[in-house]
C-alpha cells in the first residue's frame, strides 16, 4: 500500500520530562513527514494537548532546529510548521523512510490546497483511537488506473479504509466518476470501505442522495483531452453485494475541527 505512518497511542506511564519530551516530539515529526506540515492547534491536539499549554514545548522544537514554521498566502499568512533537515535526521535515526519527505517552505508557502489538506489530517486525527495506520494521499500506492483517495487507514483488524473530504460540491459527473473509482477499488479488494466527509450538511445531502439513486450514470475521462464523456450502460450498484455498506458518508464541518 505504500510509506504509511504508524498511529502510536501516548505512553501514559512515562514520568520523566525528558522521556515524555523524546515521546511527543517524535509523534510531532512522524505526523510531519506523513503529511508535509501541520498546524500548532492540531500537533498539540496529536499529542494529548493544547495550543496555549502546548506553546513552549513547540517554541522548544523550532529552537532545536528539527521543526520549522512557515506562513501561507491562501489563509491569511496564518502560521504552521513543516521539518528541517535536522528533524529528518532525527527521524532517520529512529529508523523511519524519509525519502518522500519535505522541507522546502517555498513550495508550502504557496499551496493551495492547505486548507483542504489540514481539513483531512482532523480526519484522521478524530479517528485515531479506531485506527493503526495511516497513508495520505501523496503516499499512497495504487495501481494506475486508480485514483488515490485523500487518506488510507488501517483498522486493528488489518482492513485498510479510504478518506475523502468534500469542501466543495463537485458537478455530477465528477461526483459518480468518485462513486464508481471507489466501487471499482472495492471490487477489487484493494480498501475495504470508504468514508466522504463534508464540510457542508448541504453537499453531504446531495452526495447521499446521488448514492442512492437506483442506477449511476457511467462516465469516462479521456485521457489526452480530459474530456468526460458519459458510456451507454448504466451501473447497478444494488446488485453488487453488500456495495451500499461500504460508503459512509459524514457531514464533519472544517470550523468545528
Amino acid at each position: 500500500m505504500g510509506f504509511f505512518m504508524l498511529i502510536e497511542q501516548r505512553d501514559t506511564s512515562l514520568r520523566y520530562p525528558r522521556a515524555i519530551k523524546d515521546e511527543k516530539t517524535r509523534l510531532v515529526l512522524d505526523w510531519l513527514l506523513e503529511f508535509r506540515f501541520s498546524s500548532i492547534d492540531l500537533l498539540s491536539k496529536r499529542i494529548g494537548s493544547n495550543s496555549v499549554n502546548s506553546n513552549r514545548f513547540f517554541n522548544s522544537l523550532i529552537k532545536d532546529g528539527v521543526i520549522q514554521s512557515f506562513k501561507n498566502v491562501h489563509t491569511k499568512n496564518e502560521r504552521y510548521v513543516m521539518l528541517t533537515r535536522a528533524g529528518l535526521s532525527y527521524l532517520e535515526v529512529a529508523g523511519r523512510d524519509i525519502a518522500k519527505a519535505t522541507t522546502r517552505v517555498q513550495h508550502l508557502g504557496r499551496y493551495s490546497h492547505i486548507i483542504h489538506d489540514m481539513a483531512v489530517q482532523y480526519a484522521v486525527l478524530n479517528r485515531l483511537d479506531q485506527f493503526e495506520e495511516v497513508i495520505w494521499d501523496r503516499h499512497i500506492d495504487l495501481p494506475d488506473h486508480q485514483e488515490k483517495p485523500d487518506a488510507i487507514l488501517k483498522s486493528p483488524r488489518g482492513y485498510w479504509v479510504a478518506l475523502e473530504y468534500e469542501r466543495w460540491r463537485k458537478d455530477t459527473k465528477r461526483i459518480y466518476i468518485s462513486f464508481m473509482n471507489h466501487a471499482n477499488a472495492l471490487s477489487e479488494k484493494l480498501y475495504a470501505g470508504v468514508f466522504y466527509l463534508f464540510d457542508r450538511d448541504a453537499d453531504f445531502k446531495h452526495y447521499q442522495k446521488l448514492f442512492n439513486e437506483d442506477e449511476w450514470p457511467r462516465y469516462k475521462r479521456e485521457r489526452k483531452s480530459g474530456r468526460i464523456k458519459q458510456l451507454e450502460s448504466p451501473y447497478k450498484p444494488g446488485d453488487v453485494k453488500n456495495l451500499r455498506k461500504c460508503f459512509v458518508f459524514l457531514h464533519e464541518p472544517v470550523e468545528q475541527q
